[in-house]
């Protein structure tokens, strides 16, 4: 059995794969989110966002800025919630900073957050953006009631990996993948063997599973 910390869309590449391949799969987010009000800026040039979840709770997107995404499922709900993305990374924070510059440098860019949110691209650029901040949702550890048996566990974020691993192990002998760098270094800083994709997405993810 495959388990992924994340609820998976109908057309999910994983689901997809591992239905044609007879495989069982259990998507199953182990956090628990909430809307937090908070005041957009009147004046921003760019909106980024982290996460999927951040569009979810955002709210309307002014027509007049340019809005970015960290990574592809997050361009995916953007396209959904207001038709355009004006800038897509791959994932993996540090190029994505690096990238972002290209065409956010010096100007008025907002994040629209969770509350436990590592502030990896604001950190990075800080220096060389305005960096206008607020929280949007909050998201909270939601542990299973007993542990996973898993022959592949996949992680979709440090704070998944936390709610898991602060209260039941790993099976023994099992693989275990995370979907990008910052997962991926939390499994790592806790001792666990894994790998990531190079793209940060469902589709990469399927590339290493084979």
């Amino acid at each position: 059995m495959i388990f992924i910390s994340r609820r998976l869309a109908p057309d999910s590449p994983l689901l997809r794969w591992a239905t044609d391949r007879g495989q069982e799969i259990v998507g199953r987010s182990l956090l628990t989110f909430a809307p937090v009000a908070f005041t957009a800026p009147q004046r921003a040039d760019w909106w980024f966002f982290y996460s999927k979840r951040a569009v979810q709770f955002a709210g309307d997107i002014p027509p007049d800025v340019r809005v970015a995404a960290i990574g592809t499922s997050t361009a995916a709900a953007l396209l959904k919630a207001c038709g355009r993305v004006d800038f897509c990374g791959n994932g993996h924070p540090d190029r994505v900073a690096e990238d972002f510059l290209v065409v956010g440098e010096g100007l008025r860019v907002f994040f629209p957050r969770a509350g436990q949110s590592r502030l990896s691209i604001q950190r990075s650029l800080q220096d060389r953006i305005e960096v206008l901040d607020a929280v949007c949702y909050d998201n909270r550890p939601n542990p299973p009631a007993a542990a996973i048996d898993a022959d592949t566990y996949i992680f979709t974020s440090p704070l998944n990996v936390a709610a898991y691993l602060d209260h039941w192990p790993l099976r023994p002998g099992a693989r275990v993948f995370a979907i990008g760098p910052s997962t991926g270094a939390e499994l790592l800083r806790r001792g666990v063997d894994c790998r990531w994709p190079e793209e940060a997405s469902e589709a990469g993810l399927v590339g290493l599973l084979g």
